[in-house]
């Protein structure tokens, strides 16, 4: 009897524990839209404009981290808010990638955003560069079997606001900082790769305008299985 209710007596503390802390949700993005050229930004002078940025409210959230990247030089910028918009002083003339954390007092998850991308003008001459290619397949950190060939597909997204794209190359290899060309003139965003079973590859897309203006893609990594 006396183990009967200590049971009952643990089953019902357990069931009354502490509800567990819910994690901050992913915003939305609004403002700069998605693979658009950003035409609302105010010049400050002729190498730089001011870039408001606007998403939607996170459940669980406490504050947002807003960070930008350009694509051509890697710098990055980031600025922490408790409001839904910020802006954001940026080198024009260059491709973008932007993005917004979700951050919670109480615990230490993190909501990503997608990553969304837009192009900041400068000269109103001036062309603009491809946007860096968004990696579709393989995803990244994932295991994929090889098929009757011996070969894996990679498959990728291309966006340039002239529409010039004139071809990709694709990098391939064992090690993140020891890509090697493997294709080039690439004039579709697909391929055909024959590679090693039970290895970990990475892999890289440049694209290449038709005024030979080129962007880098992310590096994704990737197992193949025995």
């Amino acid at each position: 009897m006396r183990l009967s209710v200590f049971i009952l007596s643990l089953f019902l503390l357990l069931r009354c524990g502490p509800e567990p802390i819910p994690e901050p949700q992913a915003t939305i993005l609004i403002a700069p839209a998605n693979l658009n050229a950003c035409t609302t930004a105010s010049v400050l002078n002729e190498k730089e404009r001011q870039v408001s940025f606007q998403w939607t409210a996170a459940l669980h959230t406490d504050s947002y981290e807003l960070v930008v990247i350009n694509s051509l030089t890697n710098a990055k910028y980031e600025k922490s808010s408790s409001l839904l918009t910020e802006s954001l002083v940026l080198p024009s003339g260059a491709p973008y990638q932007w993005y917004v954390n979700s951050k919670s007092l109480l615990t230490a998850a993190v909501g990503q955003s997608a990553v969304w991308q837009f192009y900041l003008e400068g000269s109103p001459a001036e062309r603009y560069l491809p946007f860096p290619a968004v990696l579709i397949a393989p995803e990244n950190e994932s295991t994929v079997d090889l098929n009757a060939s011996g070969a894996v597909s990679f498959a990728w997204e291309g966006h340039d606001l002239d529409q010039d794209i004139e071809s990709y190359a694709i990098y391939l290899g064992r090690a993140e900082n020891d890509l090697e060309l493997v294709q080039e003139g690439l004039t579709v965003s697909q391929a055909n790769l024959t590679i090693d079973s039970g290895t970990h590859y990475y892999w890289q897309i440049i694209t290449v305008d038709s005024e030979g203006n080129t962007s880098t893609s992310a590096v994704f990594g990737f197992q193949t299985a025995d």
